[in-house]
């Protein structure tokens, strides 16, 4: 099988000058070179390509049909080389590159669409790859090198992993409008383990959380019902089985129902959500600009770190905390 031969870019690019002006006069003006080094450089790629790609006479230059086919590659070669040049400085600017991201449900659902559409409108071309999982499965993603960032709370990370805290995100009791919490300004844990409980399976982080917290109180729900599913969490509470404990972040996620919602305290139970990573692995530019944007966007100031504390209350079915 016979090579195919070596002809770089600019041996293109001046074969396409010629075929563009049909004149090697104007075409070595074009190319800032001298008409006989302009001559010597196409007899040279036509020597390397084994065929003639011009038709020459003292007054006209004329592709011939392997010209032709010729310039049309050309051509496709050079486009594509440009684009994919762009596509590396974009890159290398953090403005351009697939950046993998496995985030918390509760997360994937109301925290990045924000960020997809910041994103949209500052760099179009970065590109987030987004698969929503369980807490310790996101960390493995990580870890394991099919992540480039976690989004994750701060519970029993494993060591070599780092954590930013974006946001902290409280507990409320989930409940429908004519149950008796509807009423209250608050409730207690202890209230709320005297009421047939609606819980996160096991495998779940807010499950743990809340496990630990009942302990703590030396209590626990006598009934409980068990999903792993946010929305059918929702769908259990709304059909009466029980009242559920869930995070804020969590409960736009259960609006379909309409439960109404109440801040839980004594204790105050908070989980602080972040962005995971390994401090020694070298990340794309794109990837800390994802960060960054998260950071900005979940800050002190922003709309989502303001639900997210559980600052604000409804019970009517509307406003950030309400389910």
């Amino acid at each position: 099988m016979t090579l195919p031969p070596h002809v770089d870019l600019r041996d293109l690019r001046l074969v396409l000058e010629v075929a563009r002006h049909r004149s090697f006069t104007v075409a070595a003006d074009a190319a800032h070179l001298s008409q006989s080094a302009l001559s010597r450089a196409v007899n040279d790629t036509e020597r390397r390509v084994g065929v003639r790609l011009f038709d020459r006479t003292t007054r006209s230059v004329e592709t011939t049909p392997a010209g032709d086919e010729f310039v049309r590659i050309a051509t496709r070669l050079l486009a594509g080389h440009e684009q994919g040049m762009r596509e590396f400085m974009l890159f290398r600017d953090g403005s351009g590159g697939l950046v993998r991201v496995s985030s918390l449900p509760s997360v994937a659902a109301t925290v990045l669409p924000a960020l997809v559409a910041h994103l949209r409108r500052e760099a179009p071309d970065i590109v987030l790859d987004i698969h929503d999982t369980l807490a310790h499965d996101a960390t493995e993603d990580l870890l394991a090198g099919r992540a480039d960032l976690a989004i994750t709370s701060d519970d029993d990370l494993p060591e070599g992993v780092s954590f930013t805290p974006l946001l902290t995100d409280r507990f409320h009791a989930v409940h429908r409008h004519d149950h008796r919490f509807a009423e209250a300004g608050t409730v207690t844990w202890s209230e709320l383990a005297e009421e047939p409980a609606v819980a996160f399976g096991r495998a779940s982080s807010l499950r743990a959380l809340t496990d630990a917290t009942f302990a703590a109180l030396g209590t626990a729900p006598h009934e409980i019902v068990e999903a792993q599913n946010i929305a059918v969490i929702a769908g259990l509470v709304s059909a009466g089985l029980g009242v559920a404990a869930a995070p804020a972040t969590v409960l736009p996620l259960m609006s379909f129902a309409g439960l109404a919602t109440t801040p839980l305290i004594d204790p105050d139970v908070e989980r602080t959500l972040g962005i995971a990573s390994v401090p020694l692995r070298s990340v794309a530019p794109a990837v800390r600009r994802v960060a960054e944007a998260l950071a900005h966007l979940t800050g002190p100031a922003s709309e989502l770190a303001r639900h997210g504390s559980g600052a604000e209350r409804r019970n009517d079915g509307s406003g950030p905390t309400s389910a």
